[in-house]
């Protein structure tokens, strides 16, 4: 069965045949491996002030917190919320209260409304 993929610079739909240009990686099991054996860069409070062989993702994880350091992108970012702020929340209800009253004019009619009852008037 042929398969087809769509190429943006020709803007066209391409078959992918045997050897070709396109490359589609296998979908096998993905392995991730632990840490290669490295000696630190800085030194260690534990062991007089020496630079340790690290041999180890658990290990390294502990030379970093006994010396004070933060490892980096592990973090929790923590998504921003679908609610509004209540800053923006009192800025759309007193846009909607103007709008209400007439004062940026309307299609309803409470533009006039407004006018009739500031001067007095009333139809």
């Amino acid at each position: 069965m042929p398969r087809f993929r769509y190429d943006k610079d020709l803007d066209t739909l391409v078959e992918i045949r045997d050897r070709s240009n396109y490359f589609e990686a296998s979908p096998g099991p993905q392995i991730i491996r632990d840490l290669e054996p490295y000696r630190a860069v800085a030194s260690d409070v534990a062991c007089d002030g020496k630079r340790p062989m690290i041999s180890g993702r658990r290990q390294h994880r502990e030379f970093l917190a006994r010396n004070g350091y933060t490892e980096v992108g592990n973090e929790y970012v923590p998504k921003p919320s679908d609610m509004p702020s209540e800053r923006a929340r009192q800025a759309d209800l007193i846009h909607d209260l103007k709008r209400a009253s007439g004062e940026y004019g309307s299609n309803t009619g409470a533009d006039a409304a407004n006018y009739f009852m500031r001067h007095g008037r009333h139809g």
